[in-house]
């Protein structure tokens, strides 16, 4: 007679949860699905005939596949070893008449209690961790110079970020589910009798999805690495050997007749032009391009640099044009008789800030269209105002 196949059931209740670890068990062997083992995720079934059985879930003193020692006295009340999951040991009785493991409220409360010091030691163990991790990064934002926003974009600091958000509530999860069996515990010492729930709670799932979106943002992290160091999202090269299409305001055009670069140098440097140099970046919430252009015009020195981002998620684009702004006039609320600020509105434009260097010159533009966002910052006698329609060409860029 052939061997009838084993049948795997992703675990829904939660390793703590002894109510939901009972009830979903007998919920399977009605369903004629009876349990063989526990895996990590998964749980082995024996197809076979409905069958109405108990369960219970015993804390012991050792986790691993160490046997309870009251094993055989279990037995002859009709309770049947199935094995265990962490530090509960299983048992199914098919017998209605089977006597319950416990009648006295507080004889059943000392069975929880090693169980609970050994868990509550090391939630508070986690919790501390937790602090100071959160702590640290709390820290790390306030001293940063970059806004959140700014920082997401630029530096792809996702994946960081939601690593820690979902320890976070792993942690908490698991706080709450040792304090209701610390909770069960304190109510049994007090004499009173626990009731088992009606219907089993789905308390593994915050498990389960906390290992589903790890493994998500792990692969495409390493899938965004991987083309990182391939090439693929990210290159730069000098403005002269530029051999795709890319957004540039040509500053050669901007000052006219007479402008001439000045490559990046000093004596003996060999590498490339960096003050007249584009860089791409991909990046999981935006496309970014670097470009700088430095040069002279009746010798005085002519600088264009620009920051162009198209965001994946449009809802972005305006904190990061306060980003960028907060960032390139960090001195601004120190001192803000030295800049003159304006903000105008034109067509092409969702917003238009103009700002005039006061005391040393040079004018930068901060222009949002869209999921479009252009940072300009310009060194030269020019008025950027008068070449919008350049600046806002830059903004419908496609490609």
């Amino acid at each position: 007679m052939k061997e009838q196949n084993i049948v795997r059931r992703l675990v829904p209740v939660d390793f703590l949860d002894l109510d939901g670890i009972e009830l979903w068990l007998e919920e399977m062997a009605a369903k004629g699905l009876h349990f063989q083992k526990f895996g990590t995720f998964f749980a082995q079934f024996r197809p076979g005939d409905p069958a109405k059985v108990r369960w219970h879930a015993e804390p012991t003193e050792k986790g691993g596949t160490s046997i309870p020692a009251q094993t055989g006295e279990y037995a002859d009340l009709g309770w049947t070893y199935m094995g265990k999951i962490g530090y509960l040991a299983l048992f199914r009785t098919a017998d209605p008449d089977a006597p319950e493991f416990h009648t006295d409220p507080v004889a059943q409360s000392y069975t929880l209690d090693r169980l609970t010091k050994r868990l509550t030691r090391f939630v508070w163990l986690l919790l501390a961790m937790m602090a100071a991790l959160v702590a640290f990064m709390v820290w790390a934002r306030l001293d940063s110079s970059f806004g959140l926003v700014l920082s997401l974009v630029r530096f792809g600091s996702l994946y960081t970020n939601l690593v820690i958000l979902v320890e976070l509530v792993l942690v908490l999860h698991f706080s709450l589910e040792v304090w209701g069996l610390c909770r069960l515990r304190r109510r049994l010492r007090a004499g009173i009798p626990h009731q088992r729930p009606r219907r089993w709670r789905h308390t593994g799932l915050v498990r389960q999805g906390y290992t589903l979106l790890l493994s998500i943002a792990a692969l495409i992290q390493i899938g965004f690495t991987t083309a990182y160091f391939a090439g693929v999202t990210k290159w730069d090269t000098e403005l002269s050997g530029l051999d795709r299409p890319a957004p540039v305001l040509s500053l050669a055009e901007l000052e006219g007749d007479g402008y001439a670069p000045e490559p990046f140098g000093y004596p003996g440097y060999v590498g490339p032009d960096r003050d007249n140099f584009i860089s791409y970046d991909g990046r999981p919430l935006a496309r970014i391009y670097e470009v700088k252009q430095a040069g002279a015009l009746d010798r005085e020195r002519r600088y264009l640099k620009m920051e162009w981002y198209d965001l994946t998620l449009p809802l972005l684009a305006g904190p990061l044009l306060e980003d960028l702004m907060d960032y390139e006039l960090y001195d601004l609320r120190y001192v803000p008789e030295r800049y003159a600020v304006e903000e105008l509105s034109a067509p092409g434009f969702d917003r238009l800030v103009v700002v005039e260097n006061v005391d040393y010159g040079g004018q930068q533009l901060f222009v949002r269209l869209g999921n479009r966002v252009v940072h300009l910052d310009y060194t030269g006698s020019r008025d950027l105002t008068e070449h919008l329609d350049q600046v806002a060409a830059l903004l419908r860029w496609d490609g």
